[in-house]
């Protein structure tokens, strides 16, 4: 619910550019050197306003835009809005992770609308996922956690 009223207030529409919302938060994207080789994402919150989103140089736009979502998670969940300097670098699976990829469902696909463009496409999530800017699987997983029938779960 929270993540759903944050994408309100910030006045996303499905499907749009996270860019100019990460900017508008006083935040930069960066996508790592190859040389890095990091495959994930990660944030680095300094305070309220001064955050940088690293993205991975291998992977694609959907992943990048989900990315970006689950990094702004961890800003609004775990840094409360930049008050708590974090250096996060997705690694393995635990509670602040999932909570973040949970918050990047919600903002993404806030319930609301994600209804009502469910209804409106009749379920085909091929429409969907161009609609929302993300991949087939994660529209088939928030689906299934609304109680929505895909036919996959």
């Amino acid at each position: 619910n929270l993540a759903s009223k944050i994408a309100k207030r910030l006045q996303l529409s499905p499907g749009e550019d996270l860019s100019p919302i990460v900017e508008k938060l006083g935040g930069r994207i960066k996508v790592r050197s190859w040389r890095e080789g990091r495959e994930d994402g990660a944030i680095h919150v300094e305070g309220p306003g001064d955050f940088t989103i690293f993205l991975s140089p291998y992977t694609g736009p959907f992943r990048d835009r989900f990315t970006i979502a689950h990094e702004l998670g961890h800003y609004f969940l775990h840094s409360l809005f930049g008050e708590k300097k974090i250096k996060i670098n997705r690694e393995g699976s635990d509670p602040t992770e999932w909570e973040a990829n949970w918050f990047a469902a919600g903002f993404l696909m806030p319930t609301d609308s994600f209804q009502e463009e469910w209804n409106n496409f009749g379920g085909n999530v091929e429409a969907m996922a161009a609609r929302f800017n993300v991949s087939t699987q994660t529209i088939k997983i928030r689906a299934n956690v609304l109680g929505l029938s895909t036919g996959d779960f």
